[in-house]
């Protein structure tokens, strides 16, 4: 991929790898790849305040996703994630295409839009699929683009491909396989993110654009909030759900998330889930 593309030229990269706290050197190897991937989920959370916090637009250009993520300390929804990944990614000297999934997992749809956008990377003649921005059921380091291919750990995950040729992510869990997303390889660029960032932000059918949407994936714990419903996922054990009290849901982005949001954001996020 060009640098002109993905903007690797453009990105702040030490700021980056202060921002997910990472350390040490960075190559274009597999080792690399698996740190970053970590780091980025654990530190970055899945953010959709912005359309909460009566904001028109949500910019995909790379300067404003970093004036956000590394020198605000929010995080940002799917799009504006894999801007900053595939500039670093560019910057430290990877090749890889983008590619757009359908989300299956809490829509009960295989037949939904394809808003989610993900990475697959080439090495030494393997492709990997790098995806930091799906959230709490979402991979928290690559696994190998191989039909079959299985990640085993604490959070386990396959790639199944369907008679359609569609290839489906899974996590694997103890009551049986969680269908994530459907995705096939056509190769995505910059300029349709920006179509399906337009969906994100202003489709009545958009599930980013009217209700608290966060999550976090940490090694020993994730989270989701939707709503006011605060889901925790901790490996090998059933989901815990609990519905948040007004104050809880508001001080859930700083508590739970790690999200820094200014004192205004916080009065006009509580006006918004005060409802009329």
């Amino acid at each position: 991929m060009s640098g002109s593309m993905w903007q690797g030229a453009a990105v702040d990269l030490d700021a980056y790898l202060a921002r997910v706290g990472h350390e040490g050197d960075v190559a274009a190897d597999l080792d690399t790849l698996r740190r970053l991937h970590t780091a980025h989920v654990g530190a970055i959370p899945f953010d959709n305040l912005d359309p909460l916090l009566g904001r028109t637009e949500v910019p995909l250009d790379l300067d404003s996703v970093q004036e956000k993520v590394l020198r605000q300390g929010r995080g940002g929804w799917c799009l504006e994630q894999v801007v900053l990944m595939a500039a670093v990614l560019d910057r430290i000297g990877f090749t890889f295409t983008a590619f757009a999934g359908r989300t299956r997992i809490r829509t009960g749809s295989r037949f939904g839009p394809a808003l989610h956008v993900a990475l697959l990377v080439d090495l030494d003649g393997e492709k990997w699929l790098h995806d930091v921005s799906f959230g709490a059921h979402g991979l928290h380091e690559p696994i190998r683009f191989a039909e079959n291919a299985r990640l085993d750990g604490p959070w386990s995950f396959d790639l199944v491909r369907e008679p359609t040729g569609e290839h489906v992510l899974r996590l694997l869990r103890p009551e049986g396989p969680a269908e994530l997303y459907g995705f096939t390889t056509d190769v995505r660029y910059p300029s349709d993110f920006e179509l399906l960032n337009h969906f994100c932000l202003t489709h009545p059918r958009s599930p980013f654009n009217h209700r608290m949407v966060l999550q976090r994936t940490r090694p020993d714990v994730r989270h989701l909030l939707v709503g006011n419903v605060l889901t925790e996922l901790r490996p090998g054990v059933p989901a815990a759900v609990r519905e948040l009290d007004e104050a809880e849901t508001l001080a859930a982005p700083e508590d739970i998330f790690g999200i820094t949001l200014k004192p205004d954001d916080v009065q006009i996020l509580g006006k918004t889930l005060a409802g009329p």
